[in-house]
């Protein structure tokens, strides 16, 4: 990706523009309208910046531990991992927590720079309709955040301007409630959705654009209509959001690739049914360490640290596969049956249930590794090139289904449940019986998006999080004793920012 060589560049000059991950640094920013903002080069450089603050490897794992290791399919041959899986990360890795929070609000600081300070620079007088596609580049990534962010913890402290004070009531806000966090993004992205380009041309692919303006205004309401709030009227809103994207994908620049398992190939990163992905490059710290965790060992798919015998620490249960169709391509291209150990050359097979077989195999209830995160070309077990893909275009017509379903039209569902279907040879879904079609899209959402860290969060607008907790196979197997805990329907604020912040307060249980 283009978009990658750029981000190598500006790494550096970005962090000296932008806070260092505590919100309240932007104390101590001299740059203003008046300095910085005077043309296009400087404020791709600044929105580039916003981009840069997810520090890729740190904002990845995370997610994929508090996310995706609480879905009831993942499991782990680590003992600790099964502490994601009971949602112990509170006692025994805080640090998870922390680093999300601070990288969300350093994200947010950045992009608060630009939204206030790009409408009074020269540029903006000059090129309005130009300098507008960067501020809702920037009221996008705002959104995008404060969204991850609220799905975590709940009420947050909501920052819209650079912090430039010292003062203890600006610096240090309380929390405010869900509906005002929601408020605020949904404001965001529908500027954004109106004024971002199609395609940027000044830089690659890598880049939110309009595609993301109308997939993320989409699921915001989407999410809004579940639990906690549940507006249930917001279906309706996003059908409106989601239904242009979803019919005119022309209109976009998106598609769907005609070959699953080309969406995930690294030889087609940045292709057109990616909506947002965070870049990684093959520099330490600023790749994937997934491919290390998620691939076999010894096997040429998780880089060095694979192909040296570590590796495999993260994998999914063998009761994911039973969800799919004998015919599905995501069956046969989504996970490894089978591979040569690059030491000796010998083959490899997964089994279910490892014991009393012969030959060389893995597996059982370590689990079966997935494809979604190969790269062989890593240098590190945190060198990976490979992208974290945090949005695809399939998922509008996921969502879709599900909106016009829960908006009692479940008829209207049926054709966009059949594109997302059709294109891995799944059977057609027929039946319009409402709880019936739920459940056939819930599944359909863990067939298609396992392992991109939406699990947790679709856990909690589905108000199922209970149940996902007692079936979690990882927990079943690794803490068997730990019963369910209310609390587990919110994550809880770090400790070390409640020991900064005396206007913050715990999620309850915690």
């Amino acid at each position: 990706m283009k978009f990658k060589k750029i981000l190598i560049l500006t790494t550096i000059f970005t962090s000296i523009l932008s806070c260092t991950g505590e919100l309240e640094e932007e104390v101590f920013s001299n740059y203003s309208a008046n300095n910085f903002f005077k043309n296009e080069e400087q404020l791709q450089a600044q929105n580039i910046g916003i981009y840069e603050a997810f520090r890729h490897v740190v904002w990845e794992q995370d997610m994929y531990m508090l996310v995706s290791m609480t879905s009831r399919y993942a499991t782990s041959r680590v003992p600790q991992f099964a502490w994601h899986a009971a949602y112990q990360t509170a006692d025994r890795q805080p640090f998870r927590y922390e680093r999300l929070w601070n990288i969300g609000y350093n994200a947010i600081s950045r992009a608060n720079t630009v939204i206030q300070n790009v409408p009074l620079g020269e540029f903006y007088t000059e090129k309005p309709e130009i300098a507008k596609q960067y501020i809702a580049e920037a009221r996008w990534m705002r959104a995008y955040t404060y969204f991850q962010l609220t799905q975590l913890f709940g009420d947050l402290p909501l920052y819209t301007e650079p912090v430039s004070s010292a003062d203890p009531e600006i610096l240090f806000k309380s929390r405010s409630a869900v509906q005002d966090v929601y408020n605020l993004i949904i404001e965001d992205l529908e500027f954004a959705n109106a004024n971002l380009p199609v395609k940027w041309t000044s830089t690659g692919s890598g880049r939110v654009t309009k595609a993301g303006g109308a997939f993320l205004l989409g699921k915001v309401y989407l999410t809004s209509a579940g639990a906690p709030l549940k507006i249930s009227a917001n279906y309706q809103k996003a059908i409106e959001a989601l239904k242009p994207l979803a019919d005119n994908p022309t209109d976009y620049d998106v598609s769907l690739l005609a070959d699953w398992k080309n969406v995930f190939s690294m030889s087609n990163e940045g292709n057109k049914e990616i909506i947002f992905a965070h870049g990684n490059i093959y520099e330490n710290l600023l790749g994937s360490v997934l491919p290390f965790w998620t691939n076999p060992q010894f096997s040429e798919f998780g880089g060095i640290q694979s192909r040296a015998g570590s590796g495999y620490q993260i994998a999914w249960h063998p009761a994911l596969l039973d969800l799919y169709e004998a015919g599905d391509d995501r069956l046969k291209d989504g996970f490894t049956y089978s591979y040569r150990r690059i030491n000796n050359n010998a083959v490899v097979n997964y089994k279910p249930t490892p014991l009393n077989v012969t030959g060389l195999t893995y597996g059982g209830r370590n689990g079966i590794s997935g494809t979604k995160y190969q790269d062989g070309g890593a240098i590190g077990n945190v060198i990976h090139s490979k992208d974290h893909i945090v949005y695809r275009y399939v998922d509008a017509f996921l969502m879709l289904a599900e909106a016009y379903n829960e908006n009692n039209e479940s008829a209207k569902a049926l054709p966009y449940l059949k594109i997302a279907r059709d294109r891995v040879k799944a059977s057609v879904i027929t039946t319009t019986d409402q709880n019936e079609l739920r459940k056939i899209i819930r599944e359909e959402r863990i067939r298609e998006l396992y392992a991109e860290m939406g699990e947790l969060f679709d856990a909690r607008r589905w108000d199922i999080v209970e149940e996902e907790y007692n079936n979690s196979y990882l927990r079943q197997w690794r803490n068997p004793n730990q019963s369910w805990d209310e609390k587990f329907k919110l994550s809880p604020i770090p400790i070390v920012e409640l020991g900064k912040n005396p206007n913050l307060e715990q999620n309850p249980g915690w």
